[in-house]
């Protein structure tokens, strides 16, 4: 009869390796973790192309506003240009679409309200901005004709 040591059973135990439960508990974990880079980094991405587009709506917002006011300002007939403006953002081409107003404030008939509202399609869903925009003062005046100084 043969006695066995501790140091036997030490041997036998690392000798078998590791257990396919072991094994499977690894690759879940990878897994798992794997998968939730995989959708932070699409998210991500998403998020910047969404901040892109909002970046150049706010940029076509201002500029568009600027114009108005500009034309309104000088007593010039007031362009408010196409209603619709395509743009590429981050290799895909995106479609602004423009909603205007202009009308006077109450019975004040030197200050107008301007609402500007640009919509566009992203991820399957129609996103908007707006702006509005208050104007007075005109400062240019027509030269009366005849009337020296």
């Amino acid at each position: 009869m043969i006695l066995s040591t501790g140091s036997d059973r030490a041997r036998t135990k690392v000798a078998r390796g590791i257990t396919f439960i072991e094994v499977m508990l690894t690759v879940v974990v990878l897994s798992v973790g794997l998968v939730a880079m995989y959708r932070s980094f699409f998210s991500a991405i998403n998020y910047l192309d969404h901040l892109s587009s909002r970046l150049y709506a706010h940029n076509l917002l201002e500029s568009r506003i600027a114009t108005i006011e500009r034309d309104f300002r000088s007593l010039k007939d007031v362009d408010i240009g196409a209603l619709s403006e395509e743009a590429l953002i981050n290799n895909r081409t995106v479609t602004f679409h423009y909603a205007v107003n202009l009308k006077p404030v109450g019975t004040l008939l030197s200050v107008f309200e301007l609402e500007i509202t640009l919509s566009w399609q992203e991820h399957g869903r129609t996103v908007s901005l707006s702006r509005t925009a208050y104007f007075s003062g005109i400062t240019a005046l027509p030269a009366s004709p005849g009337k020296g100084a």
